[in-house]
């Protein structure tokens, strides 16, 4: 049965800007928003493309993150007809940022303070929850908080994401050869890989009245596969993709014929995009539109599920499909040419990959009516 959760616009702070006007469009025009090296750490050495937050609007700090988190997370729960929400969150690189900047106290591990006290500065009592599955974090934060507003267990739920980068993810991830000095080229004949980016984003989920057509964006289900089964067994499973995409819409009573674009995960590596075509080309006899929006915001890691998720509602919302920033020219082998204009929206299905590191996969399926 499917859940039929009203997902609400959201509010948002990314690399284009404060809010979900600036970040639409951007993500209209196929802009990148990127610069080289971090601000915030003039001393680290690393020039590597990056997506960052303004420094006028955001802190690289302890008390810069708790901030940004609340007036984000105040802007979205402000939306909600209920003040009684399900806190959850997401988080990764920004457990290393306070060690970095020389914040004073211990950051590691405390990614689970900040969500406390989040929940306790927007005066919300339920147990709040905090979710690090890499880069599917807020995307399973989605998936838990759908099931539990579905089933009445919470009036509704608050998921935010938040990612700041640290010269030490930057560096680690340039040790792991997975970034692209051109940035992320998703799908591209051309792609070498990803680029960081930060952001924070807040999204609150509730029930959808029965027996209405409501318009806006509803969350009908999704899924989670965890295909890792070693700690060498990293590399991207097509046939983990294809399962978690195939039972994504069996939770959403949907077929494929029913989805009418679907946003890409669209990592921009090699061997993530390869193996995400051959799963999409599986489920999907007729592929329709692909995208990929990592290419303009960077991958958020932790982040990205509520902040894609968010960014590309409200694009459906204004009335268009994004464009695939960063695709330029198409790869033959991999038989997905994602979309390189904006499309226009319409009523209908769509699928909404989050692939994290490590093969802890979410697929969702959102309908969308103007």
């Amino acid at each position: 049965m499917t859940w039929a959760v009203r997902l609400n616009p959201g509010s948002l702070l990314t690399a284009y800007g404060r809010g979900l006007e600036k970040t639409v469009q951007a993500l209209r025009e196929g802009r990148r928003a990127q610069t080289r090296g971090l601000s915030a750490f003039p001393h680290a050495p690393s020039t590597n493309v990056v997506s960052t937050l303004d420094p006028a609007e955001f802190t690289a700090s302890l008390s810069g993150v708790r901030r940004g988190l609340h007036a984000i997370a105040q802007a979205a729960l402000a939306g909600l007809t209920s003040q009684r929400a399900w806190l959850l969150t997401g988080t990764s690189g920004v457990l290393f940022l306070g060690a970095c900047a020389g914040d004073s106290g211990a950051w590691i591990g405390c990614d689970g303070d900040i969500t406390d006290d989040l929940a306790r500065d927007l005066g919300l009592t339920a147990a709040p929850l905090t979710l690090s599955t890499a880069c599917s974090s807020t995307a399973n934060a989605l998936l838990l908080a759908g099931q539990a507003v579905a089933e009445q267990r919470y009036p509704c739920a608050l998921v935010v994401g938040f990612e700041a980068i640290s010269h030490i993810v930057l560096e680690g991830f340039e040790s792991l050869m997975l970034l692209d000095d051109g940035g992320c080229r998703p799908f591209d004949r051309d792609r070498d890989g990803l680029h960081l980016g930060e952001g924070i984003a807040a999204q609150g989920l509730e029930r959808a009245p029965a027996g209405t057509r409501q318009r806006g964006a509803i969350l009908l289900g999704g899924a989670h596969v965890c295909a890792a089964w070693g700690p060498a067994a990293q590399a991207p499973d097509a046939d983990a993709m294809y399962a978690v995409m195939a039972e994504a819409l069996r939770a959403a009573e949907r077929e494929p014929r029913d989805i009418v674009a679907i946003k890409a995960h669209g990592l921009g590596s090699v061997a993530s995009d390869r193996a995400e075509a051959q799963a999409l080309r599986r489920l999907y006899p007729s592929l329709p539109p692909v995208t990929s929006l990592k290419g303009g915001l960077g991958h958020t890691l932790a982040a990205s599920g509520v902040l894609e998720t968010a960014a590309f509602v409200a694009c459906l919302e204004a009335g268009f499909i994004p464009p695939t920033a960063g695709f330029a020219h198409a790869d033959p082998t991999l038989g997905v040419h994602p979309i390189g204009m904006p499309l226009s929206a319409q009523e209908g299905c769509y699928q909404l990959n989050f692939f994290g590191f490590g093969a802890s996969y979410v697929s969702l399926v959102v309908a969308w009516r103007p």
